[in-house]
C-alpha cells in the first residue's frame, strides 16, 4: 500500500500474482492484451476487494491530471506519419486520455505557440516526434514542464526515447539490390543533422562492407520531401558517374525520384533500380509501384503512448524501447530490378 493506504498497482499487481504491466491492461480494458479469462477475473477481483481506481478514473476523481497527451510531429502531411499516429492515438484512447495534436516546426519557430501549448498545465505528457533541428529546443521546454517521449532520436538526456530498427531496414534495402547484381548502389539520405537518416547510413553502408563493396559507398543529402528527392535527381544528371540503383531513406522523398526520373526520362527499373525505406498505401499506386521496406511504425506509435503513461502513472523504471520485432519486412513491387546495361548512361546522355 501507499504510504496513505490507497491501494496502488503495484499491490493489486502483487496480490493477483501478474506483472504492473498486465494488471494496467486488463484494468484499463486493453482489448489487444492476451491472458486467460481466470487471470483477468482474478485481476479485477483483487482490484475490486483493495478498493482500487484505476488511473484513468482515478485523474478525473482526484482532479489532479486533464486526461489529455500531446503528440508533437513534424511534417503533419506526410503519409508516413499516419501510421505513427493511428498508434499513439489507439493507445492513449484505451487507457482513457484524449490527444491533442501540434507540428514540431511551428512550435519550434514560435515561442508563443509553444508556450500556448504546454500553459496551465493542459497536458498530462507529450509525445514527441521531430525531424531534425528541433529536438535540443522543444525537448527541453516540454521536459521542464511535463513528461515527454521522444520518437526515433536520442537527445542524450534523461528523456527516454522509443525507436525501430533503421540500420537493420536500411541493410534490408541495400542486401535486395545486392542479391540482384547491384554493386554501384548510392544511398539518397534524409538531411544532414537527423539521426534517423544516420542510422539508416550506417545500416547502408554495413550492408556494402559484408559484400566487400564498401569502397563503393556514395551517399547524396537531400530532405523528407518529394522535392528534395526531384532535386537529387537532378545533381545526378549532371554526376560523371551513375549508380545503378538507390537506396531512399524516406518514402516521400522516393516518390520524387520516381516523379523526377519519369520526367528525365530514364526507366525504373530497366535502366535504374529504387527502393525506398518506409512502406505506405500510396506506394503500390505510384506510376512504377515502389518496392519498399516496412517498418513497425504503428507498433512505434503505440510503445512511445506506452512508455509516456508509465511514466505519468510512476511505473519505473522507465526506460528506453527498441522495438526489433516485427522485424523490417521487404515489400516487392516493380520498382528493383537487374543492374542496367552500362554501355549507355541514360542520365548522362539527356544532361
Amino acid at each position: 500500500m501507499s504510504s496513505g493506504g490507497r491501494p496502488m498497482l503495484r499491490d493489486v499487481a502483487r496480490e493477483a500474482g501478474v506483472s504492473p504491466a498486465i494488471a494496467s491492461r486488463v484494468l484499463n480494458v486493453d482489448p489487444t492484451v492476451r491472458v486467460r479469462e481466470e487471470t483477468r477475473q482474478r485481476v479485477q477481483a483483487v482490484a475490486k476487494e483493495m478498493g482500487y481506481v484505476p488511473h484513468s478514473v482515478a485523474r478525473s476523481l482526484r482532479g489532479a491530471r486533464t486526461g489529455a497527451i500531446g503528440l508533437v510531429m513534424h511534417e503533419l502531411e506526410s503519409p508516413i506519419n499516419v501510421d505513427v499516429l493511428a498508434g499513439a492515438q489507439s493507445r492513449c484512447a484505451q487507457a482513457g486520455y484524449v490527444t491533442l495534436l501540434a507540428e514540431a516546426e511551428q512550435l519550434a519557430e514560435d515561442h508563443s505557440q509553444l508556450s500556448a501549448f504546454l500553459a496551465r498545465g493542459r497536458l498530462d505528457g507529450v509525445i514527441l516526434h521531430s525531424g531534425y533541428g528541433h529536438e535540443d529546443r522543444l525537448v527541453e521546454a516540454i521536459s521542464r514542464s511535463v513528461p515527454a517521449v521522444l520518437v526515433n532520436s536520442d537527445d542524450g538526456r534523461a528523456v527516454p526515447t522509443v525507436r525501430v530498427d533503421d540500420a537493420a531496414a536500411a541493410a534490408l534495402a541495400t542486401e535486395h539490390l545486392l542479391e540482384l547484381g547491384h554493386r554501384e548502389i548510392a544511398f539518397l539520405a534524409g538531411p544532414k543533422g537527423s539521426q534517423t537518416s544516420d542510422r539508416r547510413e550506417s545500416g547502408y553502408r554495413d550492408a556494402l562492407t559484408r559484400h566487400g563493396c564498401a569502397g563503393s559507398a556514395r551517399v547524396m543529402h537531400a530532405g523528407w520531401s518529394a522535392d528534395s528527392g526531384v532535386a537529387a535527381v537532378q545533381k545526378l544528371r549532371h554526376a560523371a558517374t551513375l549508380p545503378t540503383a538507390l537506396v531512399v531513406a524516406n518514402a516521400v522523398t522516393a516518390s520524387g525520384v520516381l516523379s523526377a526520373l519519369r520526367d528525365a526520362p530514364v526507366a525504373v527499373p530497366d535502366e535504374i533500380s529504387v527502393v525506398t525505406i518506409h512502406d505506405s498505401w500510396f506506394l503500390a499506386h505510384l506510376a512504377v509501384a515502389l518496392t519498399a521496406v516496412r517498418l513497425p511504425l504503428q507498433d512505434l506509435g503505440a510503445a512511445a503512448a506506452t512508455l509516456l503513461i508509465d511514466t505519468i502513472d510512476g511505473r519505473g523504471p522507465v526506460q528506453d524501447v527498441f522495438i526489433t520485432e516485427p522485424a523490417p519486412e521487404l515489400m516487392l513491387r516493380n520498382s528493383t530490378g537487374r543492374p542496367r546495361d552500362r554501355t549507355r548512361d541514360p542520365l548522362i546522355d539527356q544532361a
